[in-house]
């Protein structure tokens, strides 16, 4: 608990070193995070490898979007995932997300910071994300039900962003904590969402996985909802930003195994790890910044926070471009999940 000190509202600079912002300063900046949960980028059919439309949104903006399609988390489970992925941790040095957030860093880069969260801010499997979340300047909890229960949907999160778009401040980042196909899937959407109902492809024939594939790919299309609403109001906006989104993990859902969900990095598949993440760019300035994207780079959330430190200028002493997808000088590592494992050579090999 004494670690967790370094997190919050208790310190919320953190250790960064020679931070600046290399922004032109010419007109508002307004960033915005999505951080999804549970999202199986196998079902999210933007990436056109899936036989239902579920994201048909999304996909009506396709050449808008930079849209990723190696990206991995180095764990199955939220805390796992987002504990490396929005701090200085990664594999090769765990502790390091005790030395700062990315948060830590806006806030030190002058940024008004919000948090805003569909996800309940109580109980030991939240403490992590709670505490990172809880540095920003403005951080707000929009639930407090279990996810076993009907919980309020994420289109909350895009009611929030609109009152903050109007809210005074020349760089705002703002952090949004999704609910999106967390388990029970049934529950993470309106009965208007009720699209596929149909026998799915599986090889498990049985009603139950009939019954939890179609409820998935439901809330995969209710999530699509949500996530065109939020770049739609930062586009009416009229500031200079972006909108990225990725998943904190992924999702199991009677594709390889016989079973729905994640585990806490026990037995897995490859559908826990791979995550959909895409970029959306608005009235953007990119007279400092590299926009020769490769998207099919071999990337791991664990460098997240040097890519979102990279797409919004700022630099710091720990920051490390290599470690970016979206910079020149990026350099594909070892993607080690589970600590140990190379997701690469273990789940891939012959």
């Amino acid at each position: 608990m004494k670690k967790f000190e370094n997190y919050g509202k208790e310190n919320p600079l953190g250790k960064f070193e020679d931070v600046k912002y290399l922004g032109n300063n010419q007109g508002k900046q307004l960033y915005v995070i999505v951080v999804g949960e549970s999202t199986n980028r196998k079902h999210f059919s933007l990436y056109n490898n899936y036989h239902r439309n579920t994201t048909p949104l999304l996909s009506e903006i396709k050449d808008e979007l930079h849209l990723f399609t190696d990206v991995i988390s180095p764990h199955t489970y939220t805390i796992g995932s987002l504990s490396k992925a929005l701090t200085l941790g990664n594999y090769e040095n765990p502790e390091g997300k005790y030395q700062g957030t990315i948060i830590q860093l806006f806030n030190q880069a002058n940024f008004k910071t919000y948090w805003v969260s569909s996800q309940r801010p109580i109980g030991m499997m939240d403490t992590h994300v709670m505490k990172i979340g809880t540095s920003a300047q403005n951080f707000m909890f929009l639930n407090t039900k279990h996810t076993s229960r009907r919980t309020p949907y994420d289109i909350n999160l895009v009611d929030k962003l609109k009152d903050i778009v109007k809210e005074d401040g020349d760089k705002k980042v703002v952090f949004l904590h999704m609910l999106g196909t967390h388990m029970n899937y049934k529950r993470r959407y309106p009965n208007e969402f009720e699209v596929f109902t149909d026998t799915p492809r599986t090889k498990f024939k049985r009603a139950k996985a009939y019954e939890a594939i179609n409820a998935y790919d439901n809330a995969v299309r209710y999530n699509d909802y949500v996530l065109r609403e939020i770049i739609e109001t930062v586009r009416n906006s009229r500031l200079n930003g972006y909108v990225l989104y990725f998943s904190d993990h992924g999702q199991e859902v009677f594709d390889k195994m016989d079973f729905q969900g994640h585990t806490i990095d026990e037995e897995t598949t490859t559908n826990m790890y791979e995550i959909p993440m895409f970029l959306w760019k608005t009235n953007y300035d990119d007279s400092t910044y590299f926009d020769g994207f490769q998207l099919n780079r071999k990337y791991m959330i664990d460098d997240l926070i040097h890519s979102i430190a990279d797409i919004s200028k700022i630099k710091s002493k720990q920051i490390d471009t290599t470690r970016s997808i979206f910079n020149e000088a990026f350099k594909e590592r070892e993607r080690i999940v589970k600590d140990t494992i190379n997701f690469d050579t273990y789940f891939f090999r012959e």
